[in-house]
């Protein structure tokens, strides 16, 4: 089951906003008003609302979370989408504006990943996923940078079918990783230690 949760850092217009069928959908805080504007009905509305104080539609679940609490809006958000059963999650909005909010955001990923799930940021011009040892794939779908960053003290990886292709050591104080660039379509990343932050730039 995939959980789709629209957190309230603006958006631009190229953005593309895909609902998959049956998806469970939910808004953190004013993450609904990205609803309103792609016509999107959730099924859940949470947060602590100090960023949203407009009227509430009567025919959806609204959960109100106190304002001093450990999680960010769209953690809460995270967390109940794992209650309700899913692993795939795909975030929007939670990019740009505070950039306290977006390594938040990057950390989600994180926890998302270290829960057994799959985690996809769609920001502006760009997507963010997080993943640990094992071979990913890749596509390009329009990207033309691809960086690779260390979330631990170190992870040894191996690119492939990239610019800059073959083994190699990041470091979490060292960009190493940064703007490659596809060669093909596709392209694989195995990691065999650590855990790493991957973003798609268009």
């Amino acid at each position: 089951m995939i959980c789709v949760i629209f957190g309230g850092a603006d958006m631009c217009e190229r953005t593309q906003v895909k609902i998959p069928e049956n998806a469970y959908v939910i808004a953190a805080d004013s993450g609904y008003r990205h609803c309103l504007r792609y016509g999107v009905r959730p099924d859940l509305i949470l947060g602590d609302f100090d960023s949203y104080e407009d009227r509430l539609p009567d025919d959806c679940e609204i959960f109100r979370a106190p304002r001093e609490k450990d999680d960010t809006d769209l953690m809460l958000a995270v967390k109940t989408g794992f209650e309700k059963g899913c692993r795939t999650f795909y975030i929007y909005g939670a990019d740009g504006g505070r950039m306290g909010h977006t390594f938040a955001a990057v950390q989600t990923l994180a926890y998302i990943e270290s829960n057994g799930g799959e985690g996809v940021l769609f920001g502006n011009g760009f997507v963010m996923r997080v993943y640990g040892e094992g071979t990913v794939k890749l596509c390009r779908d329009g990207a033309k940078y691809l960086s690779v960053f260390a979330l631990t003290e170190a992870a040894e990886i191996t690119e492939k079918d990239l610019k800059y292709s073959g083994d190699m050591r990041l470091a979490y104080d060292f960009p190493l990783g940064v703007s490659n660039e596809f060669i093909d379509d596709r392209a694989e990343i195995e990691v065999r230690t650590g855990k790493i932050l991957v973003i798609l730039e268009k």
